[in-house]
C-alpha cells in the first residue's frame, strides 16, 4: 500500500481532501480499540492483504506503526473503512494520481 496513512504532510493536498488520520470514523474505530488512527489504517491495509510501508521520521511513531497485531478490526470496522472514499464523492479521489503511468492498460490500477 503506497501512502497508507494518506500522506498527511503532502504540500499539494487539495482543500476538499479528507485527512485520514483526523477522520471522525477512523478516530472512533481507534478509540474503540485503544489504538491510534495510524494503527487502524495500517491494520486495515494488512487485513485487506496489502503490503504496507508507512513513512515516518519519528521513532515513537515507527514503533507504534509496528504494533498493530494486538487488536483486530471487526466486520463493521472494515465496512466503515471500505466506505471512507464516499466522503469525497461517489468515486472518491486519489492522493497520488501517477499520471506518468496513464498509458498503462492497468491504469488507474
Amino acid at each position: 500500500s503506497y501512502s497508507p496513512l494518506g500522506s498527511p504532510g503532502r504540500v499539494w493536498k487539495e482543500k476538499d481532501q479528507i485527512s485520514l488520520l483526523d477522520d471522525e470514523d477512523v478516530l472512533k474505530i481507534a478509540q474503540k480499540h485503544s489504538v491510534s488512527a495510524g494503527q487502524v489504517l495500517i491494520r486495515y491495509q494488512i487485513d485487506k492483504g496489502s503490503a504496507v510501508i508507512p513513512k515516518s521520521g519519528n521513532l515513537s511513531r515507527m514503533k507504534e506503526n509496528l504494533n498493530i497485531f494486538g487488536f483486530s478490526l471487526d466486520i463493521s470496522d472494515m465496512d466503515c473503512l471500505n466506505n471512507l472514499y464516499k466522503k469525497a464523492g461517489p468515486n472518491g479521489y486519489r492522493i497520488f494520481k501517477f499520471a506518468q503511468f496513464s498509458h498503462s492498460p492497468y491504469y488507474p490500477f
